[in-house]
């Protein structure tokens, strides 16, 4: 299995489960699912935003095996902005529209003559992207288990335009749900996706005490938690994370514009504080290493093979920190 196309997935896999489990208090199943994931700590909020911090780092880019730049990136800060809002919501269906604005700023200088990025310079230092989408969840039962549908159509672009659509879809099967253990299983497909249209989805939760608790979504986080009373929780574990945006590189043989795509593996140690019933802050620090990064092109046809341009680094240290409002507690 090509390990970009996997990882591309489960990035996006979370954060379907995120979009279906977040509702009104009228709607029991959503809100059982909500308290199986984390407890006082949901993972879906309805507004969330984020700064993040890198230290300068040393890259190479390649095209067909051959190094085109070495070079050094520094001033490196990530701002996102997501908000879903609920646009329909019933006993056994919910719709949500999702807005997301991601704005990458860093500088990019040239090793080898010490000069700025004849690659990342065509945009001035920033890159902005742009995402909404519409999502729908069904849910319903087989038997005694319940299961959710979730089908989502995205439209993505910079502030150079409109760029692609995209659907996905996920089928989530409630196995298990008790006081303090909770297991699903499910499936996740997407378009635009060649060699692996369609990957597995496994979510286990179990309480050890009323402190302590283990939180899986595989394959994309496993993390270790600990209940602070009410208000403060601490976890230690990893997770997947993806970043993207269209740039225009003027590299021979490249299309006018790409897509950069690039998807990391982050073991952290997260702080979380519930500031009040709707106000989260989110602390976060660990180290970031690539998985696969480069550059693309934006029919997306070739995410899931080898990148026109290949983006490497080595693992640096990262630091987050974030503020969400939760409508529904």
């Amino acid at each position: 299995m090509n390990k970009l196309v996997f990882a591309l997935v489960i990035v996006c896999a979370s954060q379907v489960m995120t979009v279906t489990a977040q509702t009104s208090k009228q709607d029991s199943l959503a809100r059982e699912l909500r308290s199986y994931v984390a407890r006082n700590f949901s993972k879906s909020r309805t507004f969330n935003l984020y700064w993040e911090t890198n230290p300068s780092y040393d890259y190479k880019l390649k095209q067909n095996e051959k190094e085109i730049e070495n070079g050094k990136m520094r001033d490196i800060h990530t701002i996102k902005f997501a908000a879903t809002v609920p646009v329909v919501l019933l006993k056994n269906f919910s719709l949500y529209v999702n807005g997301q604005a991601n704005f990458y700023k860093f500088e990019a200088l040239d090793n080898t003559t010490s000069s700025v990025s004849s690659v990342f310079a065509k945009n001035e230092d920033a890159y902005n992207y742009y995402k909404g989408t519409l999502s729908g969840a069904f849910r319903t039962k087989i038997g005694s288990k319940h299961l959710i549908l979730n089908a989502n159509i995205s439209g993505d672009g910079w502030d150079k335009g409109f760029e692609e659509v995209e659907g996905t879809f996920s089928a989530v099967m409630l196995l298990k749900n008790t006081p303090t253990t909770s297991f699903s299983i499910g499936v996740y497909g997407m378009t635009l996706y060649d060699q692996i249209p369609v990957l597995p989805i496994v979510t286990y939760w179990h309480q050890f005490n009323p402190k302590l608790s283990v939180d899986v979504t595989l394959p994309s986080s496993v993390y270790l938690r600990y209940q602070l009373g009410d208000s403060h929780r601490v976890s230690l574990g990893t997770s997947m994370d993806g970043e993207r945006f269209y740039m225009r590189p003027e590299i021979e043989g490249l299309p006018k514009t790409c897509l950069y795509s690039s998807t990391a593996i982050k073991p952290q140690l997260v702080y979380e504080f519930i500031i009040n019933k709707h106000f989260y802050l989110i602390a976060r620090g660990g180290a970031s290493g690539v998985i696969n990064s480069g550059f693309y092109k934006t029919d997306r046809k070739g995410v899931d093979g080898d990148p026109l341009v290949e983006f490497s680094r080595s693992m640096t240290p990262f630091f987050n920190l974030g503020f969400s409002y939760n409508l529904f507690k």
